[in-house]
């Protein structure tokens, strides 16, 4: 019953990525049956950026391991802080270790029973989810990776290195830890954090790339090849826990610096 609640706490989706030709109806019927919606799209770069953006709780890739580009596009996306299905054709042990090696949460056969299917991605869900705001509101902490937002003390630290933050750079930060891994607008980030002013989309860009220079000097260790605040070109930023794993590009397009 537990999981039946979780699908219908709020509006989930799933976009799978998968070939022309790929058989993804029963699950997407396995989906839909749960609530889940589910939008199917070829492995294109729109796709890439689509997938890691705020759009789907869940992203399933079709997965043909024979090739590499499957497993390059898992390794792509496992960074994304959402849920990844890898889906296999056939669920064979060396195609299965291949898909979980790359990053991948769970991996199910493209025919599999509808129920198993429900409960695998129901699963993956549940740890998925973020920590909730009032939870980490609670502790007087955000825990980003190694990034902490002491909300109580309006400090930062890095690993336990404390970051400098002027007043309106905090609020940033902690705006965004609030919402970690979610790709945000800069007029959505400066308008959370600003009392006096609304500031119109195009007016934020601007004035937005300001405070991330600022804000990447203090808190990257390499201010060029960013680490926690992130670009990701024609949507917005997100904030990151500073992991090293080497995200796929998009042609090097979709994540780059101010």
């Amino acid at each position: 019953m537990a999981d039946f609640d979780l699908a219908r706490q709020r509006y989930r989706s799933c976009l799978v990525i998968a070939m022309s030709g790929a058989d993804t109806l029963s699950f997407s019927r396995a989906m839909h049956s749960a609530g889940i919606a589910v939008l199917e799209r070829a492995p294109d770069s729109r796709t890439r950026l689509l997938a890691i953006s705020d759009e789907f709780d869940l992203v399933a890739v079709v997965c043909d391991t024979e090739g590499n580009e499957s497993l390059e596009l898992i390794g792509h996306l496992a960074g994304a802080r959402k849920g990844l299905v890898a889906l296999l054709e056939s669920a064979t042990s060396g195609a299965v270790s291949a898909c979980l090696r790359a990053g991948a949460d769970a991996c199910l056969q493209l025919d599999a029973d509808a129920g198993l299917v429900v409960a695998q991605v129901h699963a993956v869900l549940r740890h998925a989810q973020p920590a909730t705001v009032e939870t980490l509101s609670s502790t007087g902490l955000l825990q980003v990776g190694n990034l902490t937002v002491d909300i109580d003390r309006c400090e930062v630290t890095r690993a336990g290195e404390f970051i400098s933050l002027t007043a309106s750079e905090f609020r940033i930060v902690e705006y965004m830890a609030r919402n970690p891994g979610r790709v945000l607008r800069p007029h959505e980030i400066l308008n959370a954090v600003s009392e006096e002013y609304q500031y119109l989309p195009r007016e934020a860009q601007e004035v937005f790339k300001v405070y991330v220079r600022r804000i990447r000097r203090k808190m990257e260790p390499f201010e060029q090849e960013p680490r926690y605040l992130i670009t990701v070109r024609g949507f917005g930023y997100r904030l990151e826990g500073g992991e090293t794993r080497k995200r796929a590009t998009l042609g090097d397009a979709a994540v780059q610096t101010a």
